[in-house]
């Protein structure tokens, strides 16, 4: 994750997982950029699924996962003092 001025500049998905991982992770990257890492952090499972055209129950955990991706990636930006 690039951070400029406290924004998400860029977001990068690598994923091996199964096609809904892959789905969320790029929908997760159209979300997230131009967002501050605040709004990003915020992103929630709801939203996600909607902007995805919904999930299936079983692949919800899929979705759950690219938003603790993303949470941790904001986190780190934080502690390294990148935001």
């Amino acid at each position: 994750m690039d951070i400029v001025a406290g924004t998400v500049a860029d977001i990068r998905v690598i994923s091996s997982g199964c096609a809904a991982a892959l789905r969320a992770g790029d929908t997760l990257q159209r979300l997230a950029r131009g967002r501050t890492t605040e709004e990003a952090r915020e992103i929630g499972v709801p939203q996600l699924a909607r902007a995805m055209g919904g999930v299936d129950a079983e692949d919800e955990r899929c979705v759950l996962t690219a938003i603790g991706a993303l949470r941790a990636a904001v986190l780190d930006a934080h502690v390294r003092g990148t935001v």
